[in-house]
């Protein structure tokens, strides 16, 4: 299991944002944050954030044509080691009840926490709110003079 000192879980949203033409601050901003920590190999994600940026870049938004977003996923498909069994559940029910966070959230937040993340980065929720020793952080929040990776 990779060290929890410089895991970063990158949420669904954060990943579209890296091909979005309609927000090309936001797709600069996550498209150069997301190359550092592939760089940095701290990268982390799970089966469910590829499949769920895969369905909104194809199918919700149309973004990609099904070719290019399969070749996008397959090159995050190295990065895809968090797990996604019982165990990511029985601890999203867990997160669910201590937080009252949608479930689809709790499930990705599980996953990171299973993984030993230590940053789950997220345009979706609270900035900066500790879950279990993993911070979570809206990129686009950031002061631009801080550097995760």
């Amino acid at each position: 299991m990779p060290s929890a000192k410089t895991n970063c879980f990158v949420d669904t949203n954060v990943l579209v944002y890296t091909v979005d033409p309609e927000e090309p601050e936001k797709r600069a901003l996550a498209a150069d944050l997301l190359e550092r920590v592939m760089a940095s190999r701290a990268l982390i994600l799970s089966p469910q954030s590829l499949n769920e940026c895969y369905r909104i870049v194809t199918d919700r938004r149309r973004i990609m044509s099904r070719e290019h977003a399969r070749r996008f996923i397959g090159i995050l498909s190295s990065f895809c080691v968090a797990p996604s069994g019982y165990e990511v559940t029985r601890r999203a029910w867990r997160i669910q009840d201590a937080t009252k966070f949608v479930w689809w959230d709790c499930m990705l937040l599980s996953s990171a926490l299973l993984a030993g993340t230590k940053y789950f980065l997220s345009e979706d929720l609270q900035h900066e709110r500790q879950l279990e020793g993993m911070t979570i952080l809206n990129p686009f929040r950031l002061d631009p003079l801080h550097r995760l990776f």
